[in-house]
């Protein structure tokens, strides 16, 4: 199984996970209540949190936010909270974010801000409508967070645990869907399996990141070990063309994304409880399968072999 990705791809997934871009730095702009409120949200679980504020995070009036372009370059991410910030004093702070190259991020929760956004001169891209877990809104203050954060999203997650879960939700549905297009293009038996495997170690090496695991080689040897469903999964898919002649591309490309969403599920839960990757533990999952392979009718069994 593990002779079908090379060491150069394990290599690569291990440099792509462990990133070499730093969690970028966040203002949030606001006033009184609201705005202690929304940097508890952000800070909330972080290591280095102190008195309720993550190291990451800085939180400001809008009338101490630095108008000049070096000073307000220091931040990566400006969040503005609309509540209990006027237009006439976030348009500024606005404008200064810009000029210093920082990504801006404005939080509207509910009804009637359409005004304020316009006098702000937010753009629609720009914009949160919910915060937190229970957050009514679409897209949330932590999507749109790790979208402004880019190369660094993986780190941020690392230390702001409020936004690893969209993080790692982002990470996954990318993956799914590269392994998706790859079931459905890739028409020579057993040619997805490296390029699929290589995502899914990809993948999750990157949610391992995000939870703070210590990543190399010999960690993403152990990968190897939880994606060995993944090959019993294509396999599955390949033979199906044999059963739905015509079809079995369609078959190929949902097995590739809903067998790498299963995948990533799995181990943000792992990561989650707090437990390392052992091997041990992915032998144990592989011969749960090799069980459940007994039981399938007559032609599937050799699923994965």
């Amino acid at each position: 199984m593990a002779s079908s990705v090379s060491i150069s791809r394990i290599l690569k997934a291990v440099t792509d996970a462990r990133g070499g871009t730093p969690a970028p730095r966040l203002c949030v702009v606001g006033a009184g209540d609201q705005l202690a409120r929304v940097v508890g949200v952000l800070s909330a679980g972080a290591k280095d949190e102190s008195g309720g504020v993550s190291g990451v995070v800085d939180a400001l009036t809008a009338a101490d936010f630095p108008r000049d372009q070096r000073l307000a370059g220091r931040w990566d991410i400006v969040v503005l909270v609309a509540a209990g910030c006027p237009a006439a004093e976030a348009s500024p702070v606005v404008h200064a974010a810009r000029r210093a190259g920082a990504e801006v991020v404005g939080l509207v929760e509910g009804p009637g801000h359409d005004q304020w956004l316009r006098e702000t001169g937010l753009f629609d891209d720009e914009v949160a409508r919910g915060l937190g877990p229970d957050a009514d809104g679409r897209p949330t203050l932590e999507h749109q967070i790790v979208k402004a954060a880019g190369d660094g999203a993986g780190s941020l997650a690392q230390s702001l645990p409020s936004v690893r879960r969209t993080y790692c939700d982002h990470v996954v549905l990318t993956n799914a869907a590269q392994n998706g297009v790859i079931g459905v293009v890739v028409i020579i038996p057993g040619a997805d399996m490296p390029a699929m495997t290589a995502n899914q170690i990809r993948m999750v090496l990157k949610i391992a990141h995000a939870y703070g695991e210590e990543l190399g080689v010999d960690r993403a040897i152990e990968i190897l070990s939880i994606v060995g469903t993944g090959f019993v999964l294509r396999t599955l898919a390949r033979q199906a063309l044999d059963f739905v002649p015509g079809f079995g591309w369609a078959v190929k490309g949902a097995v590739g994304f809903s067998g790498t969403v299963a995948l990533g599920q799995a181990a943000m839960a792992y990561f989650e409880a707090g437990a390392p990757l052992r091997v041990s533990r992915m032998q144990r999952i592989n011969r749960q399968i090799e069980r459940v392979k007994t039981r399938l009718p007559g032609p599937l069994k050799g699923l994965g072999s």
